[in-house]
């Protein structure tokens, strides 16, 4: 059976990628915070990982995915900086391989 996170349980670490996911989307002021400088904005979180605040900065979706951020809260996100749709669905698709194969 393959889960769609690393854990079988999201950890911590995935509820704060959630939360920075779904504040940057809902709130205007976070947003411009975060476009403004992305490092910065992540750094206040200190409780991540280098590994997730990497995933974060660089928005690498297949890595924020793997970690635990919510599929949809993560599709929103990647709209709201206009990633393109076929490199969203690739990495996804990455993703999925990197479980599959583990």
């Amino acid at each position: 059976m393959i889960n769609n996170w690393l854990q079988k349980i999201p950890t911590g670490e995935a509820y704060q990628i959630n939360r920075i996911l779904y504040r940057i989307q809902h709130d205007r002021e976070e947003e411009k915070r975060y476009v403004a400088n992305p490092d910065a904005y992540i750094a206040r979180y200190t409780e991540l990982t280098p590994v997730a605040a990497k995933a974060l900065e660089s928005t690498d979706i297949a890595r924020l995915y793997l970690l635990g951020a919510n599929p949809y809260l993560l599709r929103a996100y990647c709209l709201q900086l206009r990633v393109p749709e076929h490199d969203y669905l690739a990495a996804l698709k990455a993703a999925g391989e990197e479980l599959e194969h583990g």
